[in-house]
C-alpha cells in the first residue's frame, strides 16, 4: 500500500504539506529488485575501479567497500551525493498508484502497482511515524501551486505524475502534467 497524507492546516505547512509513505512489502519489492543491480555495480567497481567508466573508486574506497562487502553489505559508489541510483515516479489513480523505479546507472526501469490511501488532515502529525517516504514542503508546494497546469482539485489523480531523486544532500522533486507532458521542477534547492 502506498499512503499519502496531505496537511490542509497551512499553519502547519513548515513541517509538510504532502508525504508519501510506501509499505514494507513495496518497500522491501524496491529492494529484491534493485539489489542485484547494485551488486552488479559493485562488482565492476571492485574488479576495474569503476562501472563503464564511470563512478570510479580510489584504493581506500576499494579497501572500505571490501570491508562493508566481508560484512554482507552490497554498496556500491554512486557520487558524492548519492547513495543510491534510484529515481522513484508515482501516478495515482485511485483506488490505485503506480510507482515506476529507475535504477539510473544501469538503465533498468520496474513498475509496481499498489493501492493507495489519501489522508487529508488539518494537521501534521502523521508524517512524522514514518521514517521512509518522500516529503513536499511548503516553499516546493508553494512553487507548484504557482505553476499554470496546476488544479488542485486533480493532485491525486492520474494527471500529474510525481517523480523523486533522493540524494544525500537533499530531495529532487519534478511535476509532469499527463495532459500537457509539460514539467515542472519544485526542489527547494536553497534548503540542501
Amino acid at each position: 500500500m502506498i499512503t499519502i497524507y496531505k496537511n490542509n492546516d497551512e499553519s502547519s505547512w513548515s513541517k509538510y504539506v504532502l508525504c508519501v509513505a510506501f509499505s514494507n512489502n513495496i518497500n522491501k519489492q524496491i529492494y529484491n529488485w534493485q539489489a542485484p543491480l547494485d551488486r552488479i555495480v559493485f562488482d565492476e567497481q571492485m574488479t576495474t575501479g569503476s562501472f563503464h567508466g564511470s563512478f570510479p573508486i580510489n584504493d581506500n574506497q576499494r579497501l572500505r567497500m571490501q570491508g562493508l562487502r566481508e560484512k554482507g553489505n552490497i554498496r556500491p559508489y554512486y557520487g558524492a551525493t548519492n547513495s543510491s541510483a534510484l529515481t522513484y515516479t508515482l501516478q495515482v489513480a485511485p483506488p490505485t498508484c503506480i510507482i515506476g523505479v529507475e535504477h539510473e546507472v544501469v538503465n533498468e526501469k520496474v513498475s509496481f502497482e499498489d493501492t493507495v490511501e489519501i489522508i487529508q488532515e488539518d494537521e501534521s502529525g502523521n508524517a512524522v511515524i514514518h521514517k521512509q517516504g518522500f516529503m513536499v514542503e511548503e516553499k516546493e508546494y508553494r512553487t507548484l501551486q504557482r505553476w499554470k497546469n496546476w488544479n488542485a482539485k486533480e493532485e491525486f489523480t492520474s494527471r500529474y505524475i510525481y517523480k523523486f531523486l533522493p540524494s544525500s544532500i537533499g530531495l529532487g522533486i519534478t511535476i509532469t502534467d499527463a495532459y500537457t507532458k509539460e514539467q515542472i521542477d519544485i526542489s527547494d534547492y536553497c534548503s540542501w
